[in-house]
């Protein structure tokens, strides 16, 4: 049995029912038209930029990465510094790019990774799975890349072939599924 609500249809509330539908369609007809968003967009890449690789560790200052941007000349800077930078200008190109994908799959992630990490890597090869340990944080008596990387391994070897093929709860779902499998379902 469905549920079936208790109202009258009354002239009051059809008037209202009216001005909501009304209102509705002139804020879907209507267009922003403000001036200052491409700037604001411009001026967020070397922002987004300089804070992603500062906590890295780069030492680039915001000016800095705004002068490499602009393909001027950097002096006494590291060139691996600016390799970074660099490499996360070349990596934001990418995900624009391919921004219209309907379907991500391990190697547009490998690709991206060979981009952004390229002459950059201290350990492992840029473009490929790591088949090294990588510490970041102890959680449970081991590092939280132990988990990472069997995460990795369990979706290599589902064989799931993209993140967006079904949309969102699909993604998790195969995230979840891949874990459940990778880690003996210790989800406590």
């Amino acid at each position: 049995m469905s549920y079936q609500p208790e109202y009258t249809i009354t002239p009051v509330l059809l008037d209202r029912v009216e001005q909501i539908a009304a209102l509705r369609e002139r804020i879907m007809a209507a267009t922003v038209q403000v001036r200052w968003i491409p700037a604001l967009q411009k001026d967020t890449r070397p922002r987004n930029t300089h804070s992603s690789t500062a906590i890295e560790g780069n030492p680039l200052t915001l000016e800095q990465v705004r002068a490499l941007e602009e393909g001027r000349e950097v002096p006494a800077v590291a060139p691996r510094a600016k390799r970074e930078v660099a490499n996360y200008f070349a990596g934001l190109r990418f995900i624009e790019e391919n921004a219209t994908k309907a379907t991500i799959k391990h190697e547009d992630v490998l690709q991206l990774h060979k981009i952004m990490a390229g002459d950059v890597m201290d350990q492992g090869a840029a473009g490929c799975y790591r088949t090294i340990a990588v510490g970041v944080g102890i959680q449970r008596g081991r590092t939280a890349c132990d988990a990472g990387a069997r995460l990795v391994a369990g979706a290599k070897a589902l064989g799931t072939g993209g993140w967006r093929e079904t949309g969102p709860a699909a993604e998790a779902g195969t995230i979840i599924a891949v874990a459940s499998r990778t880690e003996g379902h210790d989800a406590a």
